[in-house]
């Protein structure tokens, strides 16, 4: 009975080892890619054949592309009274500004007081009921972007923010 359990089990290891091996491909030929597709050009132009010409693949590089770390601009947050004809409401603002370059975060952070009085003013034209949206928060993000991209006083050109963030968003 031992003998037969053994055989039994040389036999199932065997057929196994003969499966995984009869699977895995033999050779090195290289990859290819687009294999049985038409070229570039339209179906029925010259050039177009049932074949397409293969191309090898080519591994990625070993060492990413260095992507440039993000400048962020933090601001206070802000405390504005939203007024609509039937309500009064309170919305405190938490605001970080991603912007382009070195130079921008620098001219944002030496002109901080004009920058917080051009979001101080979009911020208070909001209405309670369309900042509550997305839709809204968007439209309001855009503005601010808008307000604080245009040329400070003496300067001939604007700053570049590329994009306003909302750390903190209460409305009561």
């Amino acid at each position: 009975m031992i003998l037969v359990l053994l055989l039994v089990a040389a036999a199932s290891a065997g057929a196994t080892w003969f499966i995984t091996q009869r699977m895995q491909p033999q050779g090195g030929a290289p990859v290819q890619l687009g294999v049985g597709q038409t070229p570039a050009g339209q179906p029925g132009q010259p050039g177009a054949g049932p074949q397409a010409t293969p191309t090898t693949f080519v591994a990625p590089p070993a060492t990413p592309a260095a992507v440039p770390a993000p400048i962020f601009v933090p601001i206070e947050a802000f405390t504005v009274t939203l007024q609509n004809a039937d309500t009064e409401r309170i919305m405190h603002v938490g605001l970080t500004l991603r912007v382009s370059d070195e130079q921008t975060r620098v001219r944002l952070e030496k002109y901080m007081p004009e920058v917080r009085s051009r979001i101080l003013m979009v911020l208070s034209s909001q209405s309670p009921t369309g900042v509550q949206t997305q839709q809204g928060k968007t439209d309001m993000a855009n503005a601010i972007k808008q307000a604080v991209n245009r040329p400070f006083s003496p300067l001939p050109d604007g700053q570049y923010v590329t994009d306003v963030l909302f750390t903190a968003f209460v409305v009561q």
